[in-house]
């Protein structure tokens, strides 16, 4: 019997979990809790990073936290929203996201929650959920805004907002027993690409730890078409490659990614060095 899909650790959840996992009556009776996952700006040389687990831990002593990643370039909310979407392709389903990239951090934005119908998400109302809004189905998708806790810290909601709502979560709290209902979340425009003659407007998104350029532009928008170009301001590739090994030596090339968005990308080199992209530099693609 193969008992590792089960990632919690007790015995007899792992006997019934294949069966059982989706009702949330049952993770309550056999006290498994979904883990947390945290995608913040906040880096390793500090202390932040572990106050979360600390937030999660008070309110719930034995959740599991997982470090998705603390490397988020500080207050970029749209690299924010990508590294999101990212995990949420990873773990799919049944798991609680923490996304915490928060530059209006004590002001008046909100704190929200929502429910996309496979997983959570807890963090600022800023768009940073905006792939995870989006691409939910409609009908499934469920939103809330957070009672902000008294004595909470106006410059750490992160630890005292954040994290214990998602604790709550992970141990199975109804997403209501967490807020009021909202249904408009924040959206980035400039999250998603804009039509633009016969091909799309985009951005980057992330320059990831390879150098590869990820656009805001998704394999969805092209429909199946071909790229016959990819431009930004100090260059252009007519190159398309399926992996990165596909690619030309030094040359760049546009590449299909593992979260489905397009990206410039050399083979065994940041795109940066052959005259790419950077970070939030606005990229055209046309299509043949």
């Amino acid at each position: 019997m193969v008992l590792a899909s089960c990632p919690y650790g007790n015995p007899i959840a792992e006997l019934l979990y294949p069966l059982l996992r989706p009702a949330a009556n049952v993770r309550k009776m056999l006290g498994v809790h979904r883990p947390i996952i945290f995608v913040t700006d906040y880096g390793r040389d500090d202390a932040y990073a572990a106050s979360l687990i600390g937030g999660a831990w008070r309110a719930q002593s034995d959740v599991l936290c997982i470090d998705g990643t603390h490397g988020v370039p500080p207050g970029d909310v749209l690299a924010g929203a990508y590294c999101l979407k990212a995990l949420a392709i990873a773990f799919e389903r049944d798991v609680v996201l923490c996304g915490i990239v928060d530059p209006g951090v004590g002001t008046r934005r909100r704190a929200i929650a929502i429910d996309t119908g496979l997983l959570w998400c807890v963090a600022p109302d800023n768009g940073v959920v905006s792939y995870l809004w989006r691409d939910a189905e409609g009908e499934r998708r469920r939103a809330v805004e957070l009672l902000v806790p008294e004595g909470a810290s106006p410059t750490f909601a992160g630890r005292d907002v954040f994290a214990p709502t998602a604790a709550q979560l992970a141990a199975g709290a109804d997403l209501e027993d967490c807020g009021e209902p909202i249904d408009n979340p924040a959206m980035l425009d400039q999250a998603f690409a804009t039509r633009l003659g016969s091909g799309f407007a985009g951005q980057v998104a992330v320059v990831d730890h390879f150098g590869n350029a990820i656009t805001t532009i998704r394999a969805a928008d092209l429909g199946g078409k071909p790229i016959a170009r990819v431009s930004w301001a100090q260059g252009a590739t007519s190159q398309s490659a399926l992996t990165y090994e596909d690619i030309p030596a030094v040359q760049l090339a546009a590449v299909i990614g593992s979260a489905g968005h397009l990206e410039i990308a050399a083979r065994g080199a940041p795109a940066a060095s052959l005259g790419g992209p950077g970070r939030h530099q606005p990229v055209t693609v046309e299509l043949a």
